[in-house]
């Protein structure tokens, strides 16, 4: 795991620093290639595509970082407000989806949701700056839903089956 956050700090790194067209491939390549090598050669293969990082086990097990998109699971409501400036998905239906631009009412709503959906082990916070909800729906999966009031933020967990 330790290699894996190494390898996706080069890979944001590389992002950070590099150019556009024709550069922008060729090094984006080859960070594909060095942070493959560094985690152990064939094990892992490692895809960049645009704001995009997806680093997929000789297993099969993917993980995608970045994206502008809703990702692909069925156990959480999807919230249609806001601007995704981040998803991550662990291919098991474990995500982290990050929004912008989020009306504080907006969340509330969504937050009634997730009352409803995940009603077990609730955990409520409100401080001034900062709402939180946390639940567990019935067959185990978790989610945790984070609002920050001053810059209209959103950041949405959720795990799998307690996975």
């Amino acid at each position: 795991m330790k290699k894996l956050v190494v390898a996706l700090l080069i890979i944001l790194l590389a992002f950070v620093i590099t150019g556009c067209g024709m550069k922008r491939k060729i090094e984006q390549k080859v960070s594909e290639k060095v942070v493959e090598k560094i985690v152990s050669d064939d094990d892992v293969k490692l895809d960049l595509d645009g704001e995009k990082i997806t680093v997929q086990g000789k297993d099969g097990e993917k993980l995608s970082i970045g994206g502008f998109e809703w990702p692909d699971i069925d156990y959480l409501p999807k919230f249609k407000k806001g601007q995704i400036i981040s998803a991550s998905n662990d291919g098991l239906g474990n995500v982290m989806i990050l929004f912008e631009n989020v009306d504080q009412n907006d969340f509330e709503n969504y937050r009634e949701i997730l009352k409803t959906d995940f009603p077990e082990e609730a955990n409520e916070m409100q401080i001034e700056e900062y709402l939180l909800y946390e639940g567990k729906n019935a067959k185990g999966d978790l989610v945790a839903a984070q609002y920050f009031k001053e810059d209209k933020t959103f950041t949405i967990i959720g795990n799998r089956d307690g996975e």
